[in-house]
């Protein structure tokens, strides 16, 4: 709580613009947010998950290999997603988002089906394919892949922590006792601003 008395009205109306502007356009707290968030999310990366997220499937990490990627890390076979994650500031400067314009990514938020058609694979730069079936290496001038649907599970990488929370509540707190800073010296001696 905090108790404001001042002696003259001048200090008074000042007081009350300083307060009136942090909570009319808090930018400078939004943006302190969008950043702690942003950096929450990226922490969601590196943990996998906060919880964890579903492991990726056995035929996932084949396709890696055979790409010759070595990460085996979830929802981070290019970097392209995390590294899209940004924050803006909206509602005419009162409100903070935190997102992604990667369009696949809705789908590892939220989970999904992918349909995959019926298609004909034939070698790019070669006669024949090779591949293994059964332990045996066979060879095709064509293989038709069947149309398929894949389940991508939901793998939520934008949500808030508990602690996220508790930060927000520090940087609020912070950016107040600020404008409180900054008003005592614009009011000098004459009235008091305290917290308790």
């Amino acid at each position: 709580m905090f108790t404001i008395k001042f002696l003259n009205q001048k200090r008074t109306e000042t007081a009350l613009v300083n307060m009136g502007k942090f909570a009319t356009r808090p930018i400078k707290a939004l943006k302190r947010i969008g950043v702690t968030m942003v950096m929450s999310t990226l922490k969601n990366f590196e943990s996998e998950g906060r919880p964890k997220w579903v492991p990726l499937s056995p035929m996932t990490l084949a396709m890696r290999r055979n790409k010759n990627k070595m990460s085996a890390k979830i929802l981070r076979d290019t970097g392209n997603l995390m590294n899209s994650i940004t924050y803006a500031i909206v509602d005419d400067d009162t409100g903070v988002q935190i997102g992604t314009n990667v369009k696949y990514a809705g789908t590892h938020q939220y989970g999904g089906k992918i349909k995959i058609p019926a298609r004909t694979i034939v070698p790019k730069h070669a006669k024949v394919l090779s591949f293994m079936i059964g332990g045996k290496r066979v060879f095709a001038t064509k293989v038709k892949q069947k149309a398929r649907t894949v389940v991508i599970p939901q793998r939520k990488f934008l949500m808030f922590q508990e602690e996220d929370k508790d930060d927000i509540r520090q940087i609020l707190v912070e950016e107040l006792m600020g404008v409180v800073k900054d008003t005592k010296k614009q009011i000098g001696n004459e009235g008091s601003i305290n917290q308790s």
